[in-house]
């Protein structure tokens, strides 16, 4: 990627202080408006000016948008390939990495979503996972199981409890009826008889249905009993096929971090709206920082930082609560600053916004920002206007939002903010009546539309062929298993005999195990591997080849030869010198075009198979290496069978923890070392491959039997009529390079996958699928330094799975002006106008949360955030009469707004 340094910006005295803030715990409370996104990009560099290693630092923040902002910024600010070493992104994510990393969990393990929760439990309750999917109380049953057995997790594990994510999901009644189990059985009620009742719940049933039991809860613990029966077979079902979901990333990070398992610890680390992150997330950002009365030179001080907003904390539901951030103030007791300029908002809504925070949520108006102009409101940039019914103020608003978007200028935004997923609908369909064009931002996610999804699993499939997740969503796309649960159940079989789907899409019956067995048993294969000067396929140099031939495990010859490269070398291969340097200077040298005759001579004719460990790699640069130095020679054509033991390990042997060379020798305790030399590296994967041959012979008569049978084959027949051309062709396409100018091809393959759904008919429509498409060639996909579908899956593809439709609002590639939006997902956006609709009591504040004083907070922080979307103008709009529905006096305009009324010019 290309970076540009931006010189231009100059922080004030409160910003240029946060950014040299070094060693500590520190909180910056940051309004919005402030700079902060800046702030994150130049602490950064200021930090490595100082001393601090780019790979020991470490950027944290609650959602992916906010991560890819912090990330963008760093890397327009910063003109240093070497920010790459950055890990900067939300704390699931890291989590992901740190469990994969520290090999916690099984390599193949996959992440799911709420989705996929769903589908796992609707399976075991025998209920219609479409229907579930679209009943919102049916999921939220469905989500209080599986709170349910992170819970119990959580138990087990030791975790405190303030540190338990969702300890509602055990409610009075469920307490009350496991205090009455246990008296029943003679036992008191501690942490370890609550997870003996979860992990024996049939004895229990019989339990609660004995005379011993209190009668009058019998009824409701067959509620309690039945949802610790379905947690207990969801986490069942998720170790048994290698399965995470979000909340186990969390807690089994922290388990690991405190179980005393060396990990990386990092003295630097800055936390972004650490408003919405839970006490979890918090504890194990407190677990991964270095600083913890650790000894630092001043280069190298250890610094803590969190950068939030309490005005902005609206997140209770997801376990985000505004005492945490108290704990935190406590934390840093003596090191809490603020930012006092606003520099994005005109002085007229600064002002309101302090006196609203000031008012209704308890700010110190001190220590409120104080805006960098002196701009006044024109008439109309701060109303509060008034419909009759919400009937009418549905109409007036989409009356008034078109009138605002004809007379704008170019390029001026405006949003609606709405309260609820109805109201968007509702103003969303009003607009349309009008001939509005918008975009609206509520309800289910664009991202998370089945065929959206199945469009996604097809680049992942792509990408990795035993990504068992996504050929489940694939599989249920191309009408060849009728759900994802029994998609699930098919893999599941097909992985306990070492088979991938993507062996049925072969040119020959043979599984890729069967086929490698009979060519041990038969021919000769040639095991091999390159040392290069980087990791680009298409550009990069072999300076290194070795190999050797066998023949049924017994060495037949080997061979090794050194090449000559005006690339530069690396000097380092992670934290270890490269051995190949040294090792160049005691051989002779040759020309690429003399090696590469060499080695082709050594493999032969081409009737012998290729083989090595991670063989793709070497296998394509390879190609591309021959097509600079000897175009002649067609390798595809010359050599086109390779195998790899990277792919045969995977796929016998899904339960181990790491795949590299010097973790599977060291595991299975094979002969050869990894050492970075390919001579070395040739005769570790020679040893590895008669394991695949020894432990793979096991599994051969298993896997006829199951392909011997008539619905399988059947299964297998339907899979192949509707994918195996298409997914021939798209592999064929992975490698080519486009021209400049070209759209991206993992559009282009995206595209190409609507138009086999739509031919088969399996394709509903999706009516802002473009903007996914220009989203993805206008802001993520960089065809000119990524120009292949590889490339592009190789920098992309774990990237996409965490898009959400918020993140298309701030695209250029939109063209909507408009937008309809909840106040939740419009949270971190910004628009020149904003109408914040139906601001009414009952509504904001919510009438159910009278006399809670947290909620009814809460409520004044979400109306807090909705206003600070403006950048310009701002309408608050309210109706006066109730709906017919409910009776009583008229409305009135939301209590919260008291305070601030005089600012508006048409109250």
């Amino acid at each position: 990627m290309n970076h540009t340094t931006q010189h231009t910006w100059q922080p004030d005295e409160s910003q240029q202080k946060v950014i040299e803030m070094v060693g500590g715990r520190h909180l910056v409370l940051a309004p919005p408006g402030c700079g902060k996104t800046q702030i994150l990009a130049e602490r950064v560099r200021h930090a490595h000016a100082q001393g601090m290693d780019y790979d020991a630092m470490l950027c944290l923040t609650f959602t992916n948008r906010a991560a890819r902002g912090m990330r963008e910024r760093i890397q327009l600010n910063i003109d240093d390939v070497g920010i790459e070493q950055i890990f900067v992104g939300n704390v699931h994510r890291f989590c992901s990495h740190f469990l994969f990393e520290n090999r916690v969990v099984p390599a193949e393990s996959a992440i799911i979503d709420e989705d996929t929760v769903v589908s796992i439990l609707a399976n075991y309750l025998q209920e219609d996972e479409g229907k579930v999917q679209a009943n919102f109380n049916r999921r939220r049953a469905y989500s209080e199981i599986m709170f349910f057995s992170h819970l119990m997790e959580e138990i087990k594990m030791g975790l405190p409890r303030e540190l338990r994510q969702h300890p509602d999901c055990a409610t009075p009644t469920d307490v009350q009826v496991m205090r009455a189990l246990c008296r029943a059985v003679g036992k008191e009620f501690t942490a370890d008889q609550m997870v003996d009742i979860y992990e024996h719940n049939d004895y229990y049933v019989d339990v609660a249905r004995s005379a011993a039991f209190d009668a009058s809860l019998r009824q409701v613990a067959d509620r309690t009993l039945f949802k610790m029966k379905y947690a207990h077979a969801y986490t069942a079902y998720k170790q048994q096929y290698n399965l995470l979901d979000f909340e186990d990333l969390l807690i089994k990070t922290y388990a690991t971090l405190r179980g005393g398992t060396p990990c990386k610890r990092y003295p630097w680390i800055q936390v972004d709206e650490v408003q919405d992150l839970n006490r979890l997330q918090l504890a194990i950002i407190d677990a991964l920082w270095a600083g913890n009365g650790a000894d630092t030179a001043p280069s190298q001080a250890h610094t803590l930082m969190f950068l939030g907003d309490e005005q902005q904390a609206i997140f209770s539901f997801m376990g985000a609560k505004l005492a945490t951030l108290e704990a935190i103030k406590r934390q840093c007791k003596g090191s809490v600053h603020h930012l006092h300029v606003n520099h994005r908002s005109p002085k007229y809504l600064v002002d309101m916004l302090n006196r609203f925070a000031a008012d209704q949520l308890a700010a110190d108006p001190d220590l409120l920002p104080r805006p960098d102009n002196d701009d006044k409101a024109q008439p109309g940039d701060m109303q509060i206007r008034d419909s009759r019914d919400i009937d009418d103020e549905l109409q007036d608003v989409a009356r008034y939002v078109k009138t605002l978007a004809q007379q704008a200028p170019d390029r001026e935004t405006t949003a609606v903010v709405v309260n609820s997923n109805k109201d968007a609908d509702q103003l969303s369909e009003t607009l349309t009546a009008l001939d509005v064009s918008h975009f609206k931002v509520s309800g289910t996610d664009i991202f998370a539309l089945p065929q959206v999804k199945w469009l996604l699993a097809h680049l992942s499939v792509l990408s990795n062929e035993l990504n068992h997740i996504a050929w489940s969503q694939l599989l249920t796309g191309l009408r060849v298993c009728e759900s994802e649960a029994s998609a699930r159940g098919w893999l599941r079989k097909m992985r306990d005999l070492a088979i991938s789907p993507a062996d049925f899409l072969r040119p020959n019956d043979d599984t890729y195990l069967q086929e490698f067995l009979s060519l041990y048993e038969r021919d000769d294969i040639v095991v091999f591997d390159t040392e290069t000067t980087g990791l680009n396929v298409f550009e990069d140099d072999i300076v290194q080849i070795a190999a050797e031939k066998i023949r049924q495990g017994r060495s037949v010859a080997k061979f090794s030869v050194y090449i000559e490269t005006d690339r530069t070398i690396p000097a380092m291969l992670g934290d270890i010198a490269n051995p190949i340097i040294e090792e160049r200077r005691h051989h002779q040298i040759h020309s690429h075009a003399d090696a590469l005759r060499m080695f082709l001579d050594f493999v032969g004719d081409g009737q012998v198979a290729l083989m090595g460990h991670n063989a793709e790699y070497d296998y394509r640069i390879m190609d591309y290496n021959l097509r600079r130095y000897l175009p002649e020679v067609d390798w595809q054509r010359r050599c086109p069978r390779c195998f790899d033991t990277l792919k045969l390990m995977r796929l016998l042997r899904p339960d181990l923890k790491a795949y590299k060379l010097k973790h599977l020798l060291a595991e299975l305790h094979l002969e050869g070392e990894n050492s970075h030399l390919a001579d070395d590296d040739v005769n570790a994967t020679v040893s590895l491959v008669g394991y695949c041959y020894a432990h793979g012979s096991e599994w051969l008569d298993g896997q006829r039997a199951y392909l011997a049978s008539p619905s399988v084959r059947q299964r297998v027949d339907r899979l192949r009529r509707a994918y195996q051309s298409f997914y021939d062709e798209a592999r064929q396409r992975l490698y080519e390079r486009l021209p400049e100018g070209d759209e991206p091809a993992l559009v282009g393959e995206m595209k190409r996958m609507a138009d086999l759904l739509k031919e088969k008919g399996w394709w509903k429509d999706v009516p802002k699928i473009d903007y996914v498409y220009r989203f993805l060639a206008g802001d993520i996909i960089d065809p000119a330094s990524e120009p292949s579908l590889k490339e592009q899956l190789d920098h992309h593809v774990m990237e996409l799975s965490t898009f959400k439709e918020a993140d298309l609002c701030s695209s250029t590639a939109i063209d909507d002006r408009v937008f309809v939006s909840t106040i939740h997902k419009a949270k971190g956006l910004e628009f020149n106008n904003v109408v914040v609709f139906d601001v009414v009591d009952g509504r904001i504040p919510n009438f159910y949360n009278q006399g809670k004083p947290d909620l009814m907070a809460e409520d004044a922080r979400k109306l807090y955030v909705a206003m600070s979307r403006a950048k310009k103008r701002l309408v608050v709009w309210w109706s006066r009469m109730r709906p017919q529905a409910y009776s009583g006096p008229e409305q009135r305009l939301s209590r919260f707004m008291d305070g601030v009324r005089a600012f508006f010019d048409n109250v």
